[in-house]
């Protein structure tokens, strides 16, 4: 049977509900069957089936024991996986599928079905791969796999499979599964045929990813297996997968070697108000997935905010921010990018957070231009502690590094000095003329008088609710409408997600960390300050401008 073929009619009877990025993603494969490129191989993808469905079975209540019979939806995605392959070689069309769903619908069982399958079908001498962000959550993959093959007398007969405290591995072929994770200490020397990354959500950077990729590189068809729920971590591994299957999915990018197949709802809205949604996220719904869980966590989502923001981000798939945040993810994503000569020969406003040694010091220049709100920030951190930063912090600085969003000074404090020479290059270079720059005067008495004697009018904006309160709420505004563009700068982007809203008893606000000194503001404090000396000129910008 042609599994994919069969889902796809059900989607279109109304018998099965996805969401819209899924349905264009299988239009796109249906289209491909009659592709003169491809050949579509079912028995490829039904050995795999067959081979998961005869001898694993499922090790967690209330299935423990029971035989491992494959959801549609499963045996849909393993055909396509494996099945398309390219006319002229022959070989497997994709080496990477990304699979996004939401939790409780059996992931984890799945992903260790294709890993014990993979091992017992491989040719020798291969290394099987479960991954996550943590050597925790890879060994939660890990004793799946092991307590699945236990379940099973065939697959743990000595002379087949055994097990010691490093990995599995086989005694004939010497194929081995063993665990990575981005907490493993060496990320090299291996030979993976298949990697299943798992739980992605967790991950800042690439570094498992790539060790896995890298690994394959002598491989004719590799294959990686991204699985993940939604989560609340911005700009980090699975933001930039989903982006880029995003705009396959759009058509501004072409990539036939990648399969998105992404559980998501189309909106907010419909999960309150239509429950047959549900099966949008949720495609094992009704089977291991139980409605009765999703209508009592849906009731108590209600009254409690935390509840409320797990539920819709893990249990449908939409992105959310720590409880607590000043903005939702919503408000501050905006994906909007523009080429800095759009901005070139522009007036200008500036806000400046300076740091000099723990945090990041933030520059921010806003202009408005042909009636388009413009951000273009810049951050500066001591090269002496971005080891120590990269570790407690958690996100991508060296990566960050490399783009250029950071100017590294020597030492271990920052050097305020390269601000000065980044504001003279953004008016020598691109004529982008800040009229007043807003800074908080703490610790900035050597740099404003370079500042000053650059040519600068520099504007004292002290940190507190009497005047950053009006300028937030302003900014908030426009971050929820959309106004700003800031270049999807994934600094300022996470700063603005770390960032909470601290409310005094007349109902003024100011930035305040969220829950971590390990949570950088510095950007949305820049971005608040800017905001404050546009607030204070803005009659004399506005002439400056027209």
């Amino acid at each position: 049977m042609n599994y994919l073929v069969e889902y796809y009619k059900k989607i279109e009877s109304g018998d099965i509900i996805v969401g819209n990025e899924l349905k264009t993603e299988l239009n796109t494969l249906i289209t491909d069957l009659e592709n003169e490129k491809y050949i579509y191989d079912e028995s490829a993808g039904n050995l795999r089936i067959d081979f998961i469905e005869k001898f694993c079975k499922h090790t967690k209540s209330p299935f423990n024991g029971k035989p491992f019979i494959l959801e549609l939806w499963e045996k849909a995605l393993l055909q396509v996986a494996y099945g398309f392959k390219f006319k002229e070689t022959g070989l497997r069309r994709f080496n990477e599928v990304i699979l996004l769903i939401a939790r409780k619908n059996g992931k984890t069982t799945f992903v260790a079905g294709i890993d014990l399958s993979e091992f017992f079908l491989s040719r020798g001498g291969v290394d099987i791969v479960c991954a996550s962000n943590t050597n925790d959550q890879a060994s939660i993959l890990f004793e799946e796999i092991n307590n699945m093959r236990e379940q099973s007398k065939a697959l743990s007969k000595p002379n087949r499979s055994r097990k010691n405290i490093f990995y599995i591995y086989q005694p004939k072929t010497k194929n081995k599964i063993k665990k990575l994770s981005a907490q493993s200490r060496n990320l090299d020397g291996y030979n993976i045929e298949v990697g299943c990354i798992d739980e992605v959500h967790q991950m800042t950077d690439s570094k498992v990813y790539d060790a896995i990729k890298q690994s394959q590189s002598t491989k004719k068809e590799p294959l990686i297996f991204i699985i993940s729920t939604e989560g609340n971590v911005v700009g980090g591994f699975l933001d930039g997968k989903l982006d880029y299957c995003r705009k396959m999915l759009k058509g501004e990018i072409k990539d036939e070697r990648v399969l998105p197949w992404l559980y998501t709802q189309d909106s907010e809205e419909e999960i309150y108000k239509d429950k047959t949604s549900w099966q949008k996220s949720n495609p094992s719904l009704g089977n291991v997935k139980t409605f009765q869980y999703l209508e009592d966590i849906m009731n108590k989502s209600k009254n409690d905010l935390s509840t409320r923001l797990t539920m819709l981000c893990k249990d449908f798939n939409i992105k959310q921010l720590e409880s607590g945040s000043w903005l939702s993810f919503d408000d501050i994503n905006n994906e909007a990018i523009y080429a800095i000569d759009e901005i070139r020969d522009s007036y200008a406003v500036a806000g400046v957070d300076l740091s000099s040694t723990t945090d990041l010091t933030a520059v921010v220049l806003l202009s408005i231009k042909n009636g388009k709100h413009y951000v273009l920030p810049h951050f500066f951190m001591p090269s002496e502690v971005l080891e120590k930063r990269l570790q407690e912090d958690n996100v991508p600085y060296d990566i960050w590094v490399r783009k250029g969003f950071i100017t590294l000074s020597n030492g271990s404090q920052n050097d305020f000095s390269l601000v000065t020479h980044w504001f003279r290059q953004m008016v020598t270079e691109y004529d982008i003329r800040p009229l007043w720059v807003g800074y908080d005067p703490w610790n900035s008495e050597y740099w404003v008088k370079e500042m000053e004697d650059a040519g600068f009018t520099l504007e004292k904006i002290r940190q507190g609710v009497f005047t950053l309160s009006e300028p937030m709420k302003q900014l908030e505004a426009d971050l929820k409408n959309h106004i700003l563009n800031y270049n999807n700068n994934p600094i300022l982007k996470w700063c603005l997600a770390n960032t909470q809203a601290k409310i005094d008893v007349n109902g003024n606000i100011q930035p305040c960390k969220l829950n971590s000194k390990f949570k950088r503001i510095d950007g949305a404090v820049a971005l608040i300050i800017a905001y404050a000396v546009l607030n204070r000129y803005k009659k004399d910008y506005e002439v400056m401008v027209s």
